[in-house]
């Protein structure tokens, strides 16, 4: 709550601050992304009472087809062929990497207790609802983007933040943890700071995040956080001298393999570039450098 509290006022004072122009969406539309939102983060948390941390990496590794799926159900993406293989290549190298460099221990949970085989299915079944909610989000976010070309990402940030916040206090109250939240606030008044940190570096990322899925897409967005997982496995094995073996480094040649794959795909018999500066061509602009550099 306190975390969609805070992004609630800081996306407030950049609304107010820069002021962008008034959107045609309706304000019932920003709930939807608000809601999976809030389910996704509560399904892959409630995974990890069932299934290992390493477990719950690997599914998130292979949301890219799920995400392309999505987008083709709401009717506002169409995709190659090559794409769907492309991004299953991806989710395979990295699942690949991350068996050779973690312990895949299915039958424990987070924190290493041994779990039942209904226990474990329960929670692969939480994870498949994580990845169906997550996809949702971003694809709805570029549907709504797609339609309303006056939609800001200051406006999605504000709206989702404000649904979030009010879902997120109704659940406080209807699960009567409210009185428990004050008293623990009000006992440790040192995580004030810290929350208000953690709440500037979730809004700011959240702009980040309606940027990129506003101007190049869901999926687009979906490979930069796969990168991003398989390069902070990376750093994390250089810097703490875990060793990589043979096999963990075919998984990472298959992951960069398949995106330059892609690039190579999307700019084939393409200008590489092309620069529009005529203000009227601003969001022929964003697609070309969509179609031109959607890595």
């Amino acid at each position: 709550f306190l975390n969609r509290l805070g992004g609630f006022i800081i996306s407030g004072i950049m609304l107010y601050a820069f002021k962008p122009p008034h959107t045609s969406a309706v304000v019932y539309e920003f709930s939807f992304p608000s809601v999976s939102n809030m389910l996704s983060s509560w399904t892959q948390y409630e995974a990890l009472k069932y299934v290992s941390f390493p477990t719950q990496m690997l599914f998130k590794c292979f949301k890219l087809v799920p995400i392309m799926l999505m987008g083709k159900f709401l009717g506002n993406k169409s995709y190659p062929a090559y794409d769907y293989v492309v991004c299953f290549m991806i989710g395979f190298g990295i699942a690949i990497f991350m068996v050779s460099t973690e312990d895949m221990e299915f039958g424990t949970d987070s924190i290493g207790t041994p779990e039942t085989w209904s226990g474990t299915i329960c929670g692969m079944m939480l994870l498949c609802f994580f990845l169906v909610f997550d996809s949702f989000t971003g694809q709805w976010q570029s549907r709504m983007f797609s339609r309303h070309q006056d939609l800001s990402p200051f406006h999605m940030m504000f709206a989702v933040n404000t649904f979030s916040m009010i879902f997120s206090f109704i659940t406080l109250v209807h699960t009567k943890e409210l009185e428990q939240f004050v008293e623990f606030v009000m006992r440790h008044p040192e995580m004030h700071f810290h929350v208000m940190i953690f709440s500037i570096c979730s809004t700011v990322g959240q702009l980040y995040i309606f940027q990129t899925i506003r101007n190049f897409g869901a999926v687009v967005f979906a490979i930069i956080m796969n990168t991003r997982i398989i390069l902070s496995i990376v750093f994390s094995c250089v810097i703490y001298s875990h060793p990589i073996s043979s096999q963990g480094s075919f998984g990472l040649f298959i992951v960069f393999a398949s995106i330059a794959y892609r690039i190579k795909r999307k700019t084939q018999g393409r200008e590489l570039i092309r620069w529009r500066t005529h203000i009227s061509h601003g969001s022929e602009w964003f697609h070309e450098v969509h179609e031109h550099l959607d890595m």
